[in-house]
């Protein structure tokens, strides 16, 4: 099996530079090269950067009579409300007015190393769900991940954070229209899980978020038994 030693950039055109600066959007035309110096045949490819190239994500939770509660977004999405309208290969269950998803967002250019990461995500969590933490409390969920590295350049970027003695406030919002409408709930972890399995909670953030988070209180913080 041949394996990439690099590619070799034929063209490169930014097609579209949205009017929203959150997306650029890449045309290539590459080849391969290979580790035995062989050259493949040209191809296309196109994906987007998001304009701070990463996300972070985090799983706020509080412990309560032995069991973990974790917080998750009740929000409004249009770009999968309009799912309702396509020729799907498989029909929706439901219209999407709404839709579950993690504490989440964007990296911006300030965002630089560790700590600018974890500013990201301390500004993250009251942004979104009103709670004001210690970026020292905040943990890392091990290994980041592509969320669709087949259109993206995007790695999303994996914590927790205990908000047992957080202080608390009123979500702020980005002052977007639908992050006005969005609502903090906590779940036991294990009925998370459940609603993930049965499709009512349908980000993978969450999924692979809660799945690390009970490896680590298990393995590392004994409150998991």
């Amino acid at each position: 099996m041949k394996e990439v030693k690099e590619i070799k950039v034929l063209t490169h055109k930014i097609c579209n530079q949205f009017e929203n600066p959150f997306f650029t959007h890449h045309k290539y035309t590459l080849q391969n090269v290979y580790t035995d110096n062989t050259v493949s045949r040209e191809y296309r490819v196109e994906f987007f950067d998001r304009k701070g190239y990463d996300c972070v994500a985090v799983i706020p939770y509080y412990v309560e009579n032995g069991k973990v509660f974790v917080g998750i977004l009740r929000a409004f999405r249009p770009t999968i409300y309009f799912r309702k309208d396509y020729p799907l290969p498989l029909k929706d269950k439901r219209v999407y007015t709404y839709v579950y998803e993690a504490v989440a967002g964007s990296l911006e250019k300030d965002d630089k190393g560790i700590d600018g990461v974890l500013n990201r995500v301390v500004e993250e969590l009251e942004e979104e769900a009103g709670f004001i933490v210690n970026k020292k409390n905040v943990f890392s969920l091990g290994g980041s991940f592509f969320p669709s590295h087949g259109q993206s350049t995007e790695k999303i970027h994996l914590f927790a954070v205990n908000v047992s003695n957080a202080f608390k406030v009123e979500a702020k919002g980005d002052g977007s229209v639908n992050e006005e409408l969005n609502k903090i709930e906590f779940f036991e972890i294990n009925e998370l899980q459940d609603m993930c399995f049965k499709g009512i909670v349908e980000d993978p953030k969450i999924e692979i978020g809660i799945g690390r988070l009970k490896r680590c209180l298990l393995t590392e913080k004994g409150i998991l038994s």
